[in-house]
């Protein structure tokens, strides 16, 4: 009844009317009257003046005012967290990824949220950076791991990872033995690359372009899981980044290679949603928990 007679008398203070508040509430006049006059009776004092073109707050009014809207909304927004700990319960969340991002990132940072929210389910596609960009405008992902996205205007970038290109090798290939090498060394070797819809592909044809490089690509693919799969066999070399190389590399199945030279641009792996779309209460939850830990991956892996 309390939180009731503060519902009311904002409500008056804010039209000035009973009348007016009551036809806002949809209840009769007199149950406004009454509320009104009960905390007045709880304060000891008169919190308005009634006037013929309506109620006027007085100075204690002012006072209580203050009081009400702090109450109205500590209230509302216990109301809303509980709302929002009520969805994370029977939330499903439609996360999309590259295919380089799932062993050393994307599943770690899923393990961690789905321990702290063990009713939330997931459904997890694999595209490439194009097409993520295409289901965040389309509402058919929720949350979006890309790596280098043609970022469209409506697409929101919430954290991101520098990611360095690489050259990966099985360990028995000369190029493992070297330090680096450049995009000019990449030309001349038998190469496996990602098909144009991959932010890694459209990377490596413009530092190529850049430097006045031809590649010619032995093997084109729109899957990751081939070109690591070329270079574990020995057929060449595949053009990939650290964090798609990661798990190989540990294993001693892969080797790989710094790419060097001027005309190297940023790679970066980037955690995306649509801009304006209202998340459910899970997939704001699993998009907020990816960038903090995109956040503290960049950090770890400088």
């Amino acid at each position: 009844m309390s939180l009731t007679r503060y519902r009311y008398f904002a409500l008056v203070a804010d039209h000035g009317s009973v009348r007016e508040a009551a036809d806002a509430l949809r209840v009769a006049p007199s149950a406004i009257s009454r509320q009104v006059a009960s905390l007045e009776a709880e304060y000891g004092t008169t919190l308005f003046e009634r006037r013929a073109r309506g109620m006027r707050l007085t100075t204690a009014g002012t006072a209580v005012l203050d009081t009400a809207r702090t109450i109205l909304d500590s209230v509302q927004t216990a109301r809303s967290a509980i709302e929002e700990l009520q969805g994370m319960k029977r939330g499903h969340v439609r996360a999309w990824a590259v295919e380089g991002s799932l062993d050393d990132f994307l599943y770690p940072a899923l393990a961690e949220f789905s321990a702290a929210h063990p009713s939330v389910s997931f459904e997890v596609m694999v595209a490439s950076s194009d097409q993520l960009v295409q289901r965040l405008l389309d509402d058919e992902a929720d949350v979006a791991v890309a790596f280098n996205p043609i970022l469209h205007r409506s697409v929101l970038s919430l954290a991101e990872i520098a990611d360095a290109l690489v050259v990966a090798a099985h360990p028995d290939d000369a190029v493992a033995q070297r330090h680096s090498v450049t995009i000019g060394d990449v030309g001349e070797m038998k190469l496996a690359l990602p098909d144009r819809t991959f932010g890694l592909r459209r990377l490596v044809d413009d530092i190529a372009a850049a430097t006045g490089i031809e590649l010619k690509p032995a093997l084109i693919t729109n899957s990751i899981e081939s070109l690591r799969s070329f270079a574990r066999a020995g057929m060449g070399v595949s053009m990939l980044t650290r964090c798609a190389t990661r798990r190989d590399v540990s294993e001693g199945r892969l080797v790989t290679v710094p790419l060097q030279g001027r005309n190297l641009r940023k790679a970066c792996l980037k955690i995306c949603v649509r801009k304006g779309r209202a998340l459910s209460p899970a997939a704001r939850a699993l998009a907020r928990h990816l960038a903090r830990s995109a956040r503290k991956y960049a950090a770890g892996h400088t």
